[in-house]
């Protein structure tokens, strides 16, 4: 018996001084990062969203409150751990899923787990931790403007700010479920996508919201919108799981249903400054562009990990996704190339 307890007090101690120097290593492995010259993201770092401010800085944010910033296209990036809340790197572990700038791009939002958000007023520079009133996961966020931004997320939570974001105020969900992206295509008039394929409308800046399509939340074999873009304000498209999609040509009144031609979940949807060109892209690093005609048709594959966000500016252009995949253009799209 004795014998036995021994063994079984060995066994315990060398399997916590496992764990410990596995988690010491990861720590480790992660502090060296900070700060250092890097030619991709390191692949335990899931990528959820990204921007690229208006002199084509390109940011990007994911797992564990982290940050990367490349100012020469994507060839190198530096990594910050950003402080979510109080304490040191260690206790900095939020996920952040979505970073926006404001047309001014020095002032910027980037919102993620439970809750949080965080604020520049530098163009990225540096960040400062927000009190957002919720402990809601946030998915996504928009600014209409320096001063006044919507953010959406987990059990139908709205949280807006008409000062830059030193307040928010919860605005109340029509009904109970996931919101998972918003957009507007004025100061007034406000989209948001989410769960049982619905969509929201707004047209008082973000104060009220209601149903224009969806939202029957007793149906669980109905899938959720994840993303919704206008191409212009009578022109827009809502997609999400397997390879559904919804479009509008009256400027989101009313619905009509489409699908792509593969039956993959569409993450992220996003269109050029033109409205020429259109891009669908999610699971399975899977990618689809809307030609002249009217048709989709699929891009060739750079990667094989989930794609999660896209961001455009001019002829530059990135997608981020699962294990630290970033691909990159400079051609408007005919190429893409992935930084490792």
């Amino acid at each position: 018996m004795n014998d036995h307890r021994w063994v079984s007090k060995k066994f315990w101690t060398l399997a916590l001084a496992c764990a410990l120097t596995m988690v010491v290593g990861v720590l480790c492995a992660h502090a060296a990062l900070e700060g250092q010259k890097l030619t991709g993201a390191p692949r335990w770092m899931h990528l959820y969203g990204t921007a690229i401010r208006p002199d084509g800085a390109i940011f990007v944010v994911g797992a564990k409150a982290g940050l990367l910033v490349s100012t020469d296209k994507g060839q190198t990036w530096t990594h910050q751990t950003l402080h979510e809340r109080d304490g040191n790197e260690l206790f900095q572990d939020r996920d952040l899923y979505s970073i926006r700038f404001a047309p001014d791009g020095k002032t910027a939002l980037i919102v993620g787990e439970l809750g949080t958000v965080l604020r520049s007023t530098d163009g990225g520079e540096t960040w400062k931790a927000l009190d957002s009133g919720t402990t809601k996961n946030l998915m996504k966020v928009y600014l209409i403007d320096a001063q006044n931004a919507v953010a959406v997320g987990a059990d139908g939570i709205i949280v807006r700010t008409t000062d830059g974001g030193d307040h928010w105020q919860t605005e109340k969900s029509p009904k109970l479920m996931t919101l998972f992206d918003v957009t507007f295509t004025d100061k007034n008039t406000g989209w948001i996508a989410g769960e049982f394929s619905t969509v929201l409308n707004s047209t008082d800046g973000g104060q009220t919201w209601k149903i224009v399509t969806g939202g029957n939340i007793e149906d669980f074999t109905i899938g959720p919108f994840f993303s919704i873009t206008f191409i212009d304000p009578q022109h827009a498209l809502a997609a999400g799981l397997s390879g559904e999609l919804s479009t509008s040509d009256d400027g989101g009144k009313t619905w009509k249903k489409g699908a792509l031609p593969a039956d993959i979940g569409i993450y992220a949807l996003a269109t050029t400054a033109d409205g020429k060109k259109i891009w669908a892209l999610g699971t399975g690093g899977r990618v689809f562009t809307e030609s002249p005609s009217g048709q989709w048709q699929e891009d060739q594959r750079n990667t094989f990990n989930d794609l999660t966000d896209i961001a455009l500016a001019g002829n530059e252009g990135v997608m981020v996704g699962s294990n630290g995949t970033i691909l990159i253009t400079d051609d408007a799209g005919e190429k893409w190339q992935a930084a490792q």
